[in-house]
């Protein structure tokens, strides 16, 4: 989880993501066409992820899945937020890139990466401990990301774990996500990034954010249960 994650999350829609879209939202094949164009135009982008039957769609049909992580945890993420009144698109967009980059690993050498990651935090304040100033940064958010997974896609993970070993549960790493993403938000490659606005708006609304994606995921999903 060392890397940046790249804002843009619709850039990495496939074909068949495009298709999906087209197949659930098109009243003509001009229209469909007009669709595909949409990747380049975030607030075009954003009326496609605000559009509730293609989330509908992304929970309900058969289809879903083929499409892609990304086109996925977008909808989703934007929806689950807006309910709660966080509105900013680049949120929503951060999360979705995390999800899909982290949260569902379809391949050994991801997976060989998350066993890898640390699953004490102290682990990560060691780290800091003797780290220049420029990989702080990247460990601040490779915590926070790690976490901000956990806690928002296998919160049942966090819980049974808390059982059986004594391990800090959920709300805990609460905590840890919004230390990690306020650290880095306030570090100076933050602005380099473009992710200072964002960093500091998911610290500050985090709480209620993991929440609602439990409960999305929970009702809708079964993620992780």
């Amino acid at each position: 989880m060392m890397r940046v994650p790249q804002p843009g999350c619709w850039y990495r829609f496939t074909p068949a993501d495009w298709q999906f879209i087209g197949d659930i939202l098109a009243l003509s094949e001009r229209n469909r066409e007009s669709l595909a164009k949409l990747g380049d135009d975030p607030d075009a982008v954003r009326s496609i992820a605000d559009e509730p039957r293609l989330f509908e769609a992304l929970l309900m049909s058969q289809r879903a899945a083929l499409v892609s992580p990304e086109l996925f945890f977008f909808v989703v993420v934007r929806q689950t937020l807006k309910r709660i009144g966080v509105q900013d698109l680049e949120v929503a967009d951060y999360m979705a890139v995390v999800c899909a980059d982290f949260g569902v690993p379809t391949n050994p050498a991801a997976d060989r990466e998350q066993e890898k990651a640390s699953l004490y935090s102290v682990d990560y304040l060691q780290a800091l401990e003797s780290a220049g100033s420029h990989e702080r940064f990247f460990i601040h958010v490779q915590c926070a990301n790690q976490f901000l997974v956990l806690t928002c896609l296998y919160p049942s993970f966090l819980h049974h774990r808390a059982e059986r070993k004594g391990a800090p549960d959920v709300k805990f790493y609460d905590g840890v996500v919004m230390n990690h993403l306020s650290a880095a938000g306030r570090h100076i490659l933050a602005s380099e990034f473009a992710l200072h606005d964002v960093l500091m708006k998911l610290s500050e609304a985090f709480p209620p954010v993991r929440r609602a994606m439990n409960y999305t995921l929970r009702e809708y999903l079964h993620l992780g249960a």
